[in-house]
């Protein structure tokens, strides 16, 4: 399977599950993203993560179909005061932290629109995250490489997994 197939089956997949399993798909990624965030956090000393966690739970919430439109609002512009900046986070971490917060900006704007394009983003972002964590470990790994190494191939079987 090549990404393109991947993220095909994964919207085709996504597409006819019901709005709680939605949520509940991009809950899963962005609960496993979330050290990163924290890790980031206790390095430089910048952001916070409580806003990345009131916002998963805002998530959780709106699973059992309780979407609190302000809330969601209100976090999507707390979430954007700690995004960090690349430019000025140049660690990894930076990066890593940055995937973190997008995905939980896009199942914020998900809860708001339900528009799918906002999930396959999030599964962007932990698939994104992998590539720069396996490019950081084996500097001579090429895209193949990474697109069929075992990790990859691993997340994207979760993904397929439950998102049926």
């Amino acid at each position: 399977m090549n990404a393109t197939q991947f993220y095909e089956q994964l919207s085709d997949q996504l597409s006819i599950l019901p709005k709680n399993q939605r949520i509940a798909f991009a809950v899963n990624i962005c609960d496993r993203l979330l050290p990163d965030y924290i890790d980031f956090y206790a390095q430089f000393n910048w952001g916070n993560p409580d806003i990345l966690k009131r916002s998963i739970q805002c998530a959780k919430n709106a699973i059992a179909n309780v979407v609190d439109e302000h809330e969601v609002k209100q976090l999507l512009a707390e979430l954007e005061a700690v995004l960090p900046d690349t430019e000025e986070f140049t660690d990894p971490l930076g990066t890593y932290a940055l995937n973190a917060a997008c995905a939980l900006f896009e199942l914020l704007e998900y809860l708001l629109n339900q528009e799918i394009d906002h999930l396959l983003n999030i599964s962007s972002t932990i698939t994104d995250t992998i590539d720069f964590k396996l490019s950081e470990l084996e500097e001579d790994l090429n895209e193949d490489e990474i697109l069929n190494h075992p990790e990859m191939l691993k997340e994207w079987h979760h993904q397929l997994q439950i998102s049926k």
